[in-house]
């Protein structure tokens, strides 16, 4: 066992030799007996790469990770037959902790069915150290990310899980992959916000994308209120036993499911060894709001050209007449499911 171990952290970019030309990369395969193409490179400037190589239709289409000192890329080869996922080490003095992150990778995605289920796997596991390396002596979920997650939780567990086989309620969640939108199950969207009762009215929307109903049947915004609780309060809980509550509703539907959820969990930042007793959380109104013409938001095809990362506030009583009933996502998601 100790030969295994020093042979596999040995360093696997040593007898690597940087490429001659700017856009090539010279690379040798991770494991031969993992099916998907996972690859250690280097770059024309000697940087640690580790790379991922799959067809087009398995390329993902949410938002890339932004880790702190390494960069994350999506290149197509000149054929346009194949695509790399690219991560390059922007110090090599931190190849041991690079190495620590693609071993992860490979070992979570190797799991998976098809070349698509391990692009997703990959940036999954990639999400989840994007958050154990945002900084700083505390790990956990900030108050505003248990706010977020709490809210997920909800409507996957109110809305799609009610309404879909496990399977594609867990599918439907994007939020922790990057995409614009936290759920999309065909062309149904749904955004989940929450926010302290007492606060103003309003809503941060973080893109031009996140209410932008483009390409979309139907786009709902979820808002539920949520505040701190002192210890003792009537009905507060824990981030945790929110988690805890839908997974297990999930275990007592469709067990197969459970790794794909841990997975999402984990690019969402959530541990279950991180302690929450701290952060007592109390539930108070929650709306469905309708997204449609005449709703108040910026969309993309807005934006003028140079105009990017945009950030806004929504005020909700400008949003009264867009309020739907609480069944009205529902209804929706089971008519898609009989037409299918």
């Amino acid at each position: 066992m100790k030969t295994k171990w020093k042979v596999m952290m040995s360093d696997p970019w040593k007898d690597i030799a940087p490429p001659n030309s700017l856009d090539a990369i010279t690379a040798k395969r991770v494991d031969p007996d993992i099916e998907w193409s996972f690859f250690w490179g280097l770059s024309i400037d000697g940087k640690c790469l580790f790379v991922l190589r799959h067809a087009p239709a398995s390329s993902p289409s949410g938002k890339l990770p932004n880790l702190k000192g390494i960069e994350v890329s999506l290149v197509s080869r000149t054929t346009d037959t194949e695509q790399m996922l690219i991560f390059k080490l922007q110090d090599n003095a931190q190849r041991d902790l690079f190495q620590g992150l693609c071993r992860d990778i490979v070992a979570a995605a190797s799991i998976a069915a098809t070349e698509k289920e391990a692009v997703a796997l990959t940036l999954a596991r990639t999400w989840r150290w994007h958050h154990l390396l945002r900084g700083g002596s505390d790990a956990r979920l900030s108050s505003e990310e248990q706010k977020g997650l709490i809210g997920e939780m909800f409507v996957l567990q109110r809305q799609f899980m009610s309404c879909l086989a496990s399977k594609d309620a867990v599918d439907a969640w994007k939020g922790p992959l990057g995409h614009p939108k936290d759920f999309e199950s065909g062309r149904i969207c749904v955004e989940a916000k929450a926010r302290r009762g007492a606060a103003a009215p309003q809503i941060a929307i973080s893109s031009a994308a996140q209410l932008d109903d483009a390409g979309t049947d139907a786009l709902f915004l979820y808002v539920v209120e949520l505040d701190q609780a002192p210890s003792g309060t009537s009905g507060c809980f824990t981030l945790p036993e929110i988690v805890a509550r839908v997974r297990e509703a999930l275990i007592q539907r469709d067990s197969g499911v459970c790794e794909a959820f841990e997975i999402l969990l984990a690019a969402a930042g959530f541990r279950w060894t991180d302690d929450y007793s701290e952060f007592l959380w109390v539930e108070g109104a929650s709306h469905f709001y309708r997204v449609r013409n005449g709703f108040p938001r910026i969309m993309t095809t807005a934006l003028m050209s140079g105009v990017a990362n945009v950030k806004y506030s929504v005020s909700l009583q400008e949003c009264k007449e867009f309020l739907v009933a609480d069944d009205t996502l529902s209804s929706a998601l089971r008519a898609r499911r009989h037409v299918q």
